[in-house]
């Protein structure tokens, strides 16, 4: 279970995230939902190690970040909005890199680099340098390289932003598949990957967590529409 306590988090007078608290059980898909400048991004960078809170703390079945930062690392895995590839690296040999910063030994390693590599169907691609690659292949690239690790937690950002519909089937059922035995949220502004793989929303506005609730509720504010949802949820 992922647990956020008492999160807080400022820069300067402006306060990003006021007092969070929210709990996430191994099954589920969360979307994280808010306007621009609500607080998503700073969050899922508290969740990542990025950023460290003001106050609060977070776990992964106990274990606290504040107090095994590396543990707790090694359950997060995160892909952001913009790209973290490096361009020089063709497709295997950035896997491969990311495979040692992993710890994944030698022995499991070739085997785990072919089963990511098969699942987000890079097989065209994987001599290719990541500078040439399309945004779509490049997004597939960074979930592969998370996706090595096995990590209880994935941290999504955008996940289908840019790509093409095929591309976002592709995508969204993988999310799917990776969620029946882990913790997946997923911060977006397309409500249609909501409603294909998340089963629950955390809708903040204004740093302040206002929603936690399944979806099929969520959408009932707003005759079962999940824009006009968001919207009635958001606007001042």
């Amino acid at each position: 279970m992922l647990r956020v306590r008492e999160i807080s988090k400022s820069f300067g007078e402006k306060q990003a995230l006021k007092t969070i608290n929210f709990s996430v059980k191994k099954g589920q898909v969360v979307a994280l939902l808010g306007e621009n400048g609500a607080g998503k991004s700073t969050l899922l960078r508290i969740l990542s190690g990025f950023l460290e809170p003001n106050t609060g703390e977070v776990d992964i079945d106990n274990i606290e970040i504040s107090q095994d930062r590396q543990a707790f690392l090694m359950q997060i895995g995160y892909v952001q909005e913009i790209s973290a590839l490096y361009g020089e690296m063709n497709v295997y040999e950035f896997l491969n890199f990311v495979a040692d910063i992993r710890q994944i030994g030698s022995k499991d390693k070739n085997a785990k680099i072919k089963e990511v590599v098969n699942l987000l169907e890079l097989r065209d691609v994987v001599g290719q340098k990541n500078e040439t690659l399309s945004k779509g292949f490049k997004k597939r690239v960074e979930l592969a390289a998370v996706l090595l690790a096995q990590p209880m937690v994935l941290l999504l950002d955008e996940p289908t932003e840019g790509l093409d519909p095929n591309q976002k089937f592709s995508i969204r059922q993988t999310i799917k598949k990776y969620a029946k035995e882990h913790i997946i949220i997923i911060s977006t502004h397309t409500l249609e990957d909501v409603e294909a793989v998340a089963d629950r929303v955390l809708l903040l506005h204004k740093g302040e967590l206002l929603i936690d609730a399944k979806l099929s509720d969520f959408k009932k504010k707003a005759k079962n529409d999940l824009l006009e949802s968001f919207r009635k949820v958001t606007k001042d």
